[in-house]
């Protein structure tokens, strides 16, 4: 497989996925937010642009922007994560220059369909981690241990309020 340009991710397949570490104290807009930054921090390392796709049951569909070579996209409500990517793969131009990542296989044969690479997400980390060099990995145990807390849980949720009321006075 040459080297892709453009990787296109079942965001909640590979969260879930058992190669995937995420602090466990992180709720999900907290795991969602790690995989950003770890898919983003990779995406700069491997000159790539990543499309991250989530399931989204209850706002309207939004797309959101907060890195570089990162996308997030969330699925209209009643819509689910899968039907969007495949839409994505359908409307491909240049299916040579992407890679879809997850372990569905609806979505795999979809992609392979329409002349895309995929990888399972088991695969996709697995690459990560060897991508990173002998002994470092793309998700390793020092990352997860940075987000890891002494706090308890009430602290958590007290500094989550405060931020919340500064970003809504700003």
């Amino acid at each position: 497989m040459d080297a892709p340009k453009r990787l296109l991710i079942d965001g909640y397949n590979l969260l879930n996925s058992r190669s995937f570490p995420t602090p466990a104290h992180l709720d999900l807009e907290g795991q969602r937010d790690h995989l950003a930054r770890v898919l983003n921090s990779y995406a700069a390392k491997k000159n790539l642009r990543v499309t991250l796709v989530f399931d989204n049951s209850q706002k309207p569909s939004r797309e959101v922007s907060r890195h570089k070579r990162l996308k997030i996209m969330f699925s209209a409500p009643g819509q689910e994560a899968d039907d969007l990517i495949k839409k994505l793969i359908r409307q491909e131009k240049t299916p040579a220059e992407l890679t879809v990542v997850s372990s569905d296989r609806a979505i795999r044969f979809a992609a392979k369909d329409h002349g895309v690479s995929s990888l399972s997400s088991e695969e996709f980390c697995s690459l990560m981690r060897s991508d990173g060099g002998s002994g470092s990995s793309a998700v390793t145990a020092a990352q997860v241990a940075k987000y890891e807390s002494e706090m308890g849980e009430e602290e958590v949720q007290f500094w989550k309020n405060l931020f919340e009321r500064k970003r809504r006075d700003e």
